[in-house]
């Protein structure tokens, strides 16, 4: 997963893959591709196409071309649910009946309340949200902002979390899935569904659910700036060439917590570079910078954000949030006990969210 999206869906798959090839050995290798022959075929080839661009540009195109037809993003995703529903249904005929595709459908297109916990998610659960955001869909004539899992609460400060889920009964797989899964993520994991099944003639049992590759420049995190690139080389100076992936994370964490300093002032002043120069900021500019520099380290690097519990109290807070290649680790640079995965505040009173690009 630490690379690319592409690899991040073919790791989901993995343990699938890898039985194909035990069960096939010293059998010449059949094309598994598909090959569309009618409308719901074409649409699939769309899709499929959709998350290649995803993968290229970190977003799904606006639109899709269906024999000739131009469908719009809320349209199409649309379509993705209707289709997803009616291959698992019929997966001998699901091609024949033309899926109804919503004249008018708008996508939001929302990147705020992330906070879905799972970085796969099953077949089944995935169709589960499908039915959900299609109906609200219908319902309201745009795709929701997200579909919800069930929500997190913390019943008093130090108390252990507790969790409301919104389905019925477990899924299949026994995962207790919980929090937003936010329409760019969704949308992107629909598309990931019908790119596997393109090169598979089949559909995955689970698929990543990340929204991005968490690898690219955005605003106030300049990958590319030579002070970004500089202030990464000196925090992995020390490594040796074969170092792992967690141990470069935890190299330019703890480069970015003893080598800079919290400072007190609200959101985004600095950004990147401006923190580096100043060997400083507060928790927003701190972040910018350590996601920096991990970026340009190619590990992928996410922002948190939510009302933390502080000794002094309650308090919004912003964190970067780094992968290891297995796993997230939260690596809070603005206090200098904070270690990998242990930060200073004792869990959080409301959690906002995840985000590729800090929203203010």
């Amino acid at each position: 997963m630490a690379c690319s999206l592409i690899a991040a869906a073919c790791a989901c798959n993995k343990n699938n893959d890898d039985n194909k090839n035990e069960d096939s050995e010293g059998q010449e290798e059949v094309s598994k591709e598909f090959t569309a022959t009618r409308f719901n075929g074409y649409m699939v080839e769309e899709l499929a196409k959709a998350y290649e661009s995803f993968v290229e540009k970190d977003l799904l195109p606006a639109s899709v071309n269906v024999e000739g037809i131009l469908y719009g993003k809320g349209q199409y995703i649309a379509a993705a649910c209707l289709l997803l529903k009616q291959i698992q249904e019929d997966p001998e005929n699901w091609e024949k009946e033309e899926v109804d595709v919503p004249v008018r459908m708008t996508w939001g297109g929302n990147l705020q309340n992330n906070t879905f916990e799972q970085d796969s998610i099953s077949l089944e659960a995935l169709s589960w949200a499908a039915e959900k955001a299609y109906a609200y869909g219908v319902k309201n004539g745009s795709m929701p902002n997200y579909v919800s899992f069930g929500k997190i609460t913390v019943p008093s400060r130090g108390a252990d979390s507790t969790f409301t889920y919104n389905y019925d009964t477990p899924f299949k797989d026994g995962v207790k899935y919980i929090g937003n899964f936010i329409s760019t993520d969704y949308g992107a994991a629909l598309c990931r569904v019908f790119y596997y099944y393109k090169h598979n003639s089949q559909l995955p049992e689970k698929v990543c659910t990340w929204g991005s590759d968490y690898l690219r420049k955005v605003n106030n995190c300049a990958i590319d700036d030579p002070v970004v690139i500089a202030a990464k080389d000196a925090a992995l100076s020390g490594l040796p060439e074969n170092a792992t992936q967690f141990q470069k994370l935890k190299a330019i964490f703890e480069y970015a917590r003893d080598e800079w300093e919290w400072e007190n002032y609200m959101n985004t002043s600095k950004g990147s570079v401006g923190t580096i120069k100043a060997k400083g900021g507060n928790c927003c500019d701190l972040t910018h910078a350590t996601l920096a520099m991990c970026r340009a380290a190619g590990i992928p690097a996410r922002y948190m954000h939510g009302q933390c519990y502080f000794s002094s109290g309650v308090i919004g807070h912003v964190i970067p949030e780094l992968w290891d290649g297995h796993r997230w680790w939260i690596c809070d640079p603005s206090n200098n006990s904070a270690t990998v995965g242990n930060p200073a505040w004792k869990g959080m009173e409301t959690f906002n969210g995840r985000y590729k690009e800090l929203p203010f």
